[in-house]
């Protein structure tokens, strides 16, 4: 192509608005953002919406690092809301706490400066409501905080309009074909579509929308909640952002934070697949009984303050989980003008801004920016999409 190529982006969640905004940052000027609803009511805009470095493989700490930096690149000039209540990763074994040391040098190279290893007693003094005897210490990330999913969609998709590109709501993809001379034909509720490229950002959906566009992908959507936590006493000190949960731990743990004085949020996380998946049309509804008292359960083995709070509220979300677990970002193996950027599961927010700069520079053969992309490759995994759960 002689000039930039005309890109369809399917899905109008972060990882789709991400990268409609990198392409047309980088020139491309014929951007179309198609939604099946509208930007961010998928599970984007249920995000519980964590941004933070606290990890420990350099690529993670990396792509993370870039997303904070965008983000308050948006709250400096577009008005997105960062709030800034810190992040502690709970450790449990000394090797949890060498593990969290070589997280800070890492960090420290990628120019974090503000994380900092905990020990218990540190954690007990800083917040006394905080259970910590049966763990070892944290890893904290002081400025780290979180964003509105569904606030940052709507910035995004501001941006992409003003910026001249073009997102059309409540269009869903009905099939696709290329033609003699190598474009998409693409059929939507709304009418055809053409494109050079076709970047499949669809979340939940990806798998289907891979294989109506010959480009399969396995995808394995887990379903998540949250729920909000109401406090008779008000709260002093607030709490940071607490995981109870340690990557590659081979399990799920407990999450919570102050959403104010008298609010908690709290939820179950994992970055593995130790959850059945499920259809990506299940029913979003409140979080189950189960999945509550588990949650409380958790919650009980670290706070002091447990028989003083009532459940007010909560709602779902779905992890779109690739099979290791690791994002799938770059081009199709076996269908090249398909781009994909999905498999963000419970990292998407975070990871969106990375994966939407990786898309980008793989849709305009743009050498990349991180020299780790290889570790995303679509080509990585088995391409065959597995057997979804019907609903």
């Amino acid at each position: 192509m002689t000039s930039t190529p005309a890109v369809v982006v399917i899905g109008a969640g972060v990882l789709g608005l991400s990268t409609a905004l990198e392409l047309l940052q980088h020139g491309v000027d014929d951007v179309v953002v198609v939604d099946r609803t509208h930007p961010g009511e998928g599970s984007s805009g249920r995000s519980v919406g964590m941004v933070e470095t606290q990890y420990f493989r350099a690529d993670d700490i990396e792509a993370r690092v870039h997303g904070r930096r965008f983000y308050d690149k948006l709250a400096a000039e577009c008005g997105l809301r960062f709030v800034p209540c810190g992040y502690l990763r709970l450790g449990s074994t000394s090797a949890d706490m060498a593990v969290f040391s070589e997280s800070l040098d890492t960090q420290r190279g990628f120019g974090v400066t503000d994380a900092s290893v905990l020990t218990a007693d540190d954690i007990a003094r800083r917040w006394p409501q905080l259970v910590v005897s049966d763990r070892i210490g944290g890893l904290y990330g002081e400025s780290d905080g979180y964003i509105d999913g569904y606030e940052y969609c709507t910035v995004a998709a501001r941006l992409i309009v003003e910026n001249g590109g073009r997102i059309s709501v409540n269009t869903e993809l009905l099939g696709a074909t290329v033609d003699s001379a190598g474009r998409w034909q693409m059929e939507t509720t709304k009418g055809t579509l053409q494109a050079d490229i076709v970047v499949n950002a669809a979340g939940p959906w990806a798998a289907r929308v891979g294989e109506l566009l010959s480009a399969p992908i396995a995808l394995h959507p887990q379903l998540h909640g949250a729920i909000t936590v109401d406090l008779r006493t008000p709260m002093d000190p607030m709490l940071p952002f607490v995981m109870d949960y340690v990557p590659d731990s081979g399990t799920d743990g407990v999450y919570f934070r102050s959403e104010r004085v008298d609010q908690l949020i709290a939820g179950l996380h994992t970055d593995e697949g130790v959850h059945e998946p499920v259809s990506p049309d299940v029913p979003l509804r409140r979080v189950g009984d189960g999945e509550i008292e588990r949650i409380l359960t958790l919650m009980a083995e670290r706070l002091h303050i447990v028989d003083d709070l009532t459940i007010s509220g909560s709602w779902q979300g779905i992890y779109p989980m690739s099979p290791d677990h690791r994002p799938v970002v770059g081009r199709h193996p076996t269908q090249p003008s398909v781009v994909c950027a999905l498999g963000a599961g419970g990292s998407g927010i975070q990871l969106a801004p990375a994966i939407g700069l990786v898309a980008a520079e793989a849709v305009i053969d743009k050498a990349p920016t991180f020299s780790w992309t290889s570790t995303w490759a679509p080509d990585r995994v088995n391409v065959a999409a597995p057997t979804q759960p019907a609903l």
